[in-house]
């Protein structure tokens, strides 16, 4: 679970990562002279490192390096239909959460409401939690007025082109 055993370094290494840093500690054969008892070790430095360390942080609403949008559970996508000459283009954001009923999650067309717009609404979206499309284009139209809006539109890290 939390411990290796590394055969080419003859240790058990364990290891234990919280908030993103891992704390790590070796139990090298020469130390233990057994497998079994460098095992044992480290089991137990681990046992003793979870209960003096804080709880894993959750992950939902943690923001990620893979994250291009600037809000957590919303991504943009192009997608093309045709071929040749008839080739085109939409552009679309996307909303998801854990425990999502929609497999690809709720979205909001960029060439219909335009990019800021259906920005917004997968924010709504997924914020809400909610794959009621209706009740975010009504939610939409009085979130447009606030500065939250400006704001959440102002965070987007990307356009479409």
């Amino acid at each position: 679970m939390n411990t290796t055993k590394n055969k080419v370094s003859k240790c058990v290494m364990a290891r234990i990562m919280r908030q993103g840093k891992t704390i790590q500690k070796n139990f090298t054969l020469r130390e233990y002279k057994t497998w079994t008892k460098a095992q044992e070790a480290a089991d137990k430095w681990v046992v003793k490192m979870k209960k003096e360390l804080p709880p894993i942080a959750p992950a939902k609403g943690r923001m990620s390096k893979r994250n291009s949008s600037g809000v957590v559970g919303v991504w943009p996508r192009m997608t093309t239909y045709g071929k040749g000459k008839d080739k085109k283009y939409y552009c679309r954001w996307y909303a998801r959460w854990p425990d999502c009923p929609l497999k690809g999650g709720v979205s909001f067309s960029a060439d219909q409401y335009g990019d800021d717009e259906a920005f917004a609404m997968a924010y709504l979206a997924r914020t809400h939690e909610t794959i009621d499309r209706d009740w975010v284009l009504k939610k939409f139209k009085t979130f447009q007025k606030t500065k939250k809006y400006k704001k959440i539109v102002d965070a987007k890290q990307m356009e479409f082109a």
